[in-house]
């Protein structure tokens, strides 16, 4: 049986009320909402998922760095190469070999490369006070290279200026040598404030970025390193 009019017309205003109309809205949004947390989306997820794993602007400009020494040092041995094959005369029988100490540096050298890398395997085990101790060793193994470095330098020209001839052969061994220890000595400052960090334990086994970076450095200058002297004996 039909409805009265008078009951049909109260129920269709309540249906179209300006409560009803907000009650409904209010369902439509909620559920496209929920549906739209719910269904995949593949293109957001993938510029999400290239973010996630892309490399830290840290990391990036570490690489920039390295592209910037890379042209740096190149440059100086394509230098120094071409010196070296334009003069007839370079290195004459009263002129010394190159030091023996460069093998000491190398040494130093490499074991300050191998110290940082225990140090990075430390803090990823959250051992901090080894964490730190290993940094100092860094750091007095690097002033050991430029220690070293400076008596190379005493001893070449101490030779140099003993012979009568006069050649570029000192010059450039000081020239690419001393390019080599200028980075070292700046790699103190990263590797000082570093220590500082790792003094106030602001590295762990989820953060340890500097840590990495600093590693990266030192492992760039000694390949760097290794480059020159084998360039340096080869064209002595």
């Amino acid at each position: 049986m039909r409805a009265p009019v008078h009951e049909r017309l109260r129920s269709a205003e309540s249906i179209f009320s300006p409560a009803a109309v907000v009650t409904a809205e209010e369902t439509f949004y909620r559920g496209e909402r929920v549906r739209g947390m719910t269904e995949p989306q593949p293109q957001l997820t993938r510029i999400t998922g290239a973010a996630g794993t892309g490399i830290s602007p840290k990391q990036l400009a570490m690489l920039v760095l390295f592209g910037t020494l890379t042209m740096l040092f190149g440059a100086s041995v394509v230098g120094y190469l071409i010196t070296r094959a334009q003069n007839d005369v370079w290195k004459t029988a009263s002129m010394p070999s190159l030091p023996l100490g460069l093998i000491a540096s190398t040494i130093l050298l490499a074991g300050l490369s191998v110290t940082m890398h225990r140090a990075l395997a430390r803090v990823r085990q959250n051992r901090f006070d080894q964490t730190q101790r290993t940094l100092l060793l860094a750091l007095l193994l690097g002033i050991a290279f430029v220690l070293g470095q400076a008596q190379n330098w005493r001893s070449m020209y101490a030779a140099t200026t003993a012979s009568d001839a006069r050649t570029l052969y000192g010059f450039t061994f000081y020239m690419l040598t001393g390019l080599h220890a200028a980075h070292v000595v700046g790699g103190f400052v990263p590797l000082g404030i570093v220590i500082g960090k790792a003094r106030r334990r602001e590295y762990s086994s989820s953060n340890h970025e500097g840590i990495k970076l600093c590693t990266q450095y030192w492992d760039y200058l000694g390949v760097v390193w290794l480059i020159l002297l084998g360039v340096l004996y080869v064209a002595t």
